[in-house]
C-alpha cells in the first residue's frame, strides 16, 4: 500500500503542479523505469525466489552476495544505455523536452533499481517489514522532496526523477548496514550462481522484454501520433488504475513466494489445486474496486488530477476490465515459471507484442487514449486465455503419464 500510494501521489503531484506536456514527459520516463524493472526481475528477482529457499546459512547469504553483484552489473549497463538515449536526443531524436528528463533519470535509475532488488529479496523470504521499512523510508523522502519542490516552483520531470533518486539512495543504504550480516561475497561461487540465474532467467529475460515491450512502447507511440499532452492524460487515467495496486500488488507480492512454496511442499497436484483456489480468490477480492473503477474512474481522473483531465471515463472502464484480468493471468504465469517451463512462458509473452506491433498501433492511431487502453486488455486477455490453456494441458499431461509410470 505504501508503494503504491507513493507512486499514485507522485503523479498527483506532478500533474496538478505541471503542464500536461510535462506530466507526459514524466510519464515516458517512468515507462523506461517500468521496462528496466521487468528486466531486472527475470534476470535476478525471479530466479531468486525459485532458488533461494534451496540454501541456508553461509550458503543463502553467498547466493546473495552472488545476486547483488549481479544487480550492481545490470544497474550499469542499463546506466550505459541511458548515456547513450541523452546522446541522441541532443541530436534532435525523440520528443521536444525528452532530453533533461533522461538526465534525471540516469541519475536516479541505479538507486531506483537496487531499491526495486531490495523489495524482492524480501517478499521472496516473506520478510514484509523490512519491505515495508524501505518502502515508508522512500515515501517520506520522495513526497517530501517533490512537495518542497513545487513550493518554490522548481517542480519538472527532471526534478522529480532526481528526488525518487534520493529517496531510493538512502532507503539502499539504509538496508545495506542493518542487514550487513544478511549477505557474502565469495568469487569462487560467483560464477556458478550466475550461471545457475542465467540459465533460468534467460528466457524469462526474453519473455519479459517481449512483455515490457509491449506495454511499455504504448506511450511512446501515443506521444508519436498524439503529442506529449495526450501521453499526460495516459498517465493520469493510468495512475487511477493504479489505485488498485496496494490490493493488486500486495498480493502478488504474497502469492508468488507462496506457489513456489506449495509446488516444492506438495508437488504438482498440490501446485494445481493453490493455483486453482487463490486465482478464483484473487480475482473475487479485486472484483469490488474493479466494479467501482467501471463506474466512476472517470470522475476520479478529475477529482485527483484535475478539470483539464476530464472526460475519459471510457477509458478508466476498460482498464477496470484489465485489471480482473492482470488477476487472473498471475497466478498463471507464477506457476509456469514455478515448473521451470520458462520457454513456454516465453512463447505465451510473444502473444501481446505482436497484437502491440498491429492491431494495438492502428487502435492508437484511430482512438488516442482509449486505443491504448483496448490494446493493453486485447494482449492481456489474449495470454492469460493461452497460459491457462498451457497449464491444465501441461497438469494433465503429467498426471497421464504418472498413472502410466504408476
Amino acid at each position: 500500500m505504501v508503494a503504491s500510494a507513493t507512486n499514485f501521489l507522485t503523479g498527483v503531484i506532478i500533474a496538478r503542479n505541471c503542464s500536461k506536456e510535462e506530466f507526459g514527459l514524466y510519464m515516458l520516463g517512468f515507462s523506461i523505469v517500468l521496462f528496466v524493472l521487468d528486466l531486472q526481475t527475470s534476470l535476478i528477482s525471479s530466479p531468486y525466489m525459485v532458488y533461494s529457499p534451496r540454501f541456508t546459512g553461509r550458503r543463502h547469504a553467498a547466493y546473495m552476495g552472488s545476486s547483488m553483484i549481479q544487480q550492481l552489473l545490470l544497474a550499469l549497463l542499463v546506466l550505459i544505455a541511458l548515456t547513450a538515449g541523452i546522446a541522441m536526443t541532443a541530436r534532435g531524436l525523440g520528443p521536444d523536452g525528452l532530453r533533461p528528463v533522461l538526465i534525471g533519470l540516469s541519475v536516479a535509475i541505479c538507486s531506483i533499481m537496487f531499491r526495486e532488488f531490495i523489495r524482492r529479496i524480501s517478499f521472496a523470504a516473506l520478510e514484509m517489514t523490512t519491505a515495508f521499512v524501505v518502502d515508508c523510508t522512500v515515501a517520506l523522502v520522495q513526497l517530501g522532496l517533490l512537495l518542497l519542490f513545487a513550493f518554490y516552483g522548481l517542480l519538472t520531470a527532471q526534478f522529480a526523477f532526481y528526488g525518487i533518486g534520493v529517496a531510493c539512495t538512502l532507503s539502499f543504504l539504509g538496508w545495506l548496514y542493518c542487514r550487513r550480516n544478511a549477505y557474502l561475497f565469495q568469487k569462487n561461487i560467483l560464477w556458478t550462481d550466475c550461471r545457475k540465474n542465467l540459465s533460468f532467467g534467460k528466457w524469462i529475460f526474453a519473455s519479459s522484454l517481449l512483455w515490457a515491450l509491449s506495454m511499455s512502447l504504448y506511450p511512446w507511440l501515443l506521444a508519436f501520433f498524439h503529442g506529449t499532452a495526450s501521453t499526460g492524460v495516459w498517465a493520469a487515467c493510468w495512475g487511477v488504475i493504479a489505485i488498485a495496486n496496494p490490493l493488486l500488488l500486495g498480493i502478488q507480492n504474497f502469492l508468488g513466494p507462496k506457489i513456489v512454496e506449495s509446488f516444492t511442499h506438495d508437488g504438482q497436484e498440490g501446485l494445481y489445486r493453490f493455483v486453482q483456489r487463490v486465482s478464483l480468490l484473487y480475482a473475487a477480492v479485486i472484483m469490488p474496486l474493479a466494479i467501482i473503477l467501471f463506474i466512476i474512474g472517470g470522475q476520479l481522473v478529475a477529482l485527483f488530477y484535475g478539470e483539464k483531465y476530464e472526460g475519459n471515463g471510457p477509458v478508466i472502464s476498460i482498464l477496470a476490465v484489465y485489471l480482473l484480468v492482470a488477476a487472473a493471468s498471475f497466478t498463471l504465469s507464477r506457476a509456469l515459471l514455478t515448473l521451470e517451463r520458462v520457454r513456454t512462458y516465453f512463447m505465451a509473452n510473444i502473444v501481446p507484442l505482436i497484437v502491440m506491433l498491429t492491431f494495438g498501433i492502428y487502435l492508437i492511431k484511430k482512438l488516442g487514449v482509449a486505443g491504448v487502453a483496448l490494446g493493453l486488455l486485447t494482449g492481456m486477455t489474449t495470454t492469460a486465455v493461452m497460459m491457462s490453456v498451457i497449464f491444465i494441458g501441461i497438469m494433465r499431461t503429467d498426471c497421464r503419464a504418472g498413472i502410466k509410470n504408476g
